[in-house]
């Protein structure tokens, strides 16, 4: 999706001691709340987001990515 089309996301949740910044978020579509639900988590990796999802939907638990978005290289 767009970026104007997602919200920003705490990978870290504040109440959990979690930052407000730029490298405690990442930029979700606004049906991202289907995370919280399932209980995937949330990594970062040079900046790249990784999603974990729960045993009960992958048992091995694959670090997934969006292969939709692709960063400039400089």
């Amino acid at each position: 999706m767009p970026a104007p089309w997602c919200e920003a996301h705490h990978i870290t949740y504040w109440t959990n001691e979690g930052t407000t910044s730029t490298d405690n978020g990442t930029l979700l579509c606004s049906h991202h709340h289907v995370i919280h639900k399932e209980h995937w988590t949330i990594s970062t990796e040079t900046g790249v987001p990784w999603f974990t999802p729960p045993p009960h939907l992958d048992p091995r638990q694959t670090p997934r990515r969006n292969h939709h978005f692709r960063p400039t290289r400089t």
